[in-house]
């Protein structure tokens, strides 16, 4: 891992149960060419939204970035996004496994009122996440967030590079290698 970090805190909450999905994000995230800022890691029975909330505000950077315990970054993730924070929120293309789904568009203002395709991995801009409130207690709270931003006038950028897996369906019992 580079020993250069950059100006993101990556976020993660994760359940007991799922602690070796866990691990196995960590490791990819220890593989980064650019190292996050800090990675504010809870591991808890209630994974809401004031969780969430409070992680962000002890970031101590520009940008945070939500990491769901199941996801797999590819080593060039966080290079590509620190090289495109030029927006509000900027995210980059994935690789889904366990679901015939795939979010791999830009940015269309409007759309985000119909459809849920910016996955939580995403880099928003910490003072943005402010302004708009947090996470609130919803079962999409991450699309719920962005709807918000959008509203407010938030900038987003899409780079069409695939930087990381979005999975789905990963066992608690067995470990999905990819």
């Amino acid at each position: 891992m580079s020993h250069m970090s950059s100006k993101i805190t990556l976020v993660t909450a994760s359940l007991p149960q799922r602690c070796h999905l866990l691990q196995e994000m960590l490791n990819s995230v220890s593989e980064q060419t650019v190292s996050p800022a800090e990675h504010l890691v809870i591991v808890n029975s209630d994974l809401a939204a004031p969780k969430l909330n409070r992680m962000i505000e002890m970031a101590e950077t520009e940008y945070v970035v939500q990491v769901d315990d199941d996801d797999l970054l590819y080593p060039n993730h966080i290079a590509t996004l620190v090289e495109n924070l030029t927006a509000d929120v900027v995210w980059t293309w994935c690789d889904v496994t366990g679901r015939e789904w795939n979010p791999n568009r830009g940015y269309e203002k409007g759309r985000l009122k119909s459809e849920n395709y910016i996955p939580s991995n995403c880099a928003i801009r910490k003072q943005a996440i402010v302004e708009a409130g947090g996470h609130r207690l919803s079962r999409h709270h991450d699309h719920d967030l962005l709807q918000r931003l959008e509203a407010m006038g938030a900038s987003f950028k899409n780079v069409p590079v695939v930087t990381w897996n979005y999975r789905f369906g990963v066992s608690v019992n067995s470990s999905l290698h990819v």
